[in-house]
């Protein structure tokens, strides 16, 4: 038996069907690294952020790392560079970030897990911190479709500079996997 057998035994000799829900995480689960990580590299690559808009994501970061600030408040700084932008802009900054950076970080055992739910007909979903930017090249490469994730403020096509709450990072987080549960009628114990 092949370690992808292994690990996906279980999974192929339990239950079928839709009623079977498996959520996954984004970073450090489904791939090696941070999709933020990512992103910030091309954002800053391409132009589209300065030393100073780096400097000031950096001291976000720090901030959140050190619990200083919450969660939405370091999305809110973070994402308040992009006010003013189209978000047709983030969504090609995303796909170019996953393919430059990401793609081949995907962990093989994840790929086989997820296609084993897949393949068992059960929900798979992806539930993330990061935004549809980040998650949305993944969820594509691995036929997710259902992917819920930290919603930055969009009016018109264009970002607005800020998150909207909840996001979706400890409560909010489990929310959201509670409301795709109720949604769609998951079997949960």
């Amino acid at each position: 038996m092949t370690l992808h057998e292994q690990l996906t035994h279980e999974i192929r000799s339990g239950p079928r069907g839709p009623q079977v829900g498996a959520f996954f995480d984004l970073d450090q689960t489904l791939f090696a690294g941070f999709s933020a990580t990512a992103f910030t590299r091309d954002q800053f690559s391409s132009g589209r952020l300065s030393p100073r808009d780096l400097l000031d994501s950096a001291r976000a970061t720090l901030s959140f790392t050190l619990g200083r600030t919450g969660f939405s408040s370091f999305v809110t700084a973070t994402s308040a560079v992009y006010r003013g932008m189209k978000e047709s802009v983030l969504e090609e900054a995303g796909r170019q970030a996953f393919e430059k950076y990401l793609a081949t970080e995907i962990y093989p055992e994840s790929r086989a897990i997820v296609k084993a739910h897949q393949d068992m007909g059960h929900t798979v979903a992806i539930i993330t911190s990061a935004t549809r930017y980040q998650a949305d090249p993944v969820a594509e490469e691995l036929g997710i479709d259902h992917v819920l994730y930290t919603r930055l403020g969009v009016e018109d096509g264009v970002l607005t500079g800020g998150g909207v709450r909840p996001t979706c990072y400890g409560e909010g987080k489990a929310e959201a996997a509670r409301s795709l549960t109720a949604k769609y009628d998951l079997d949960h114990e």
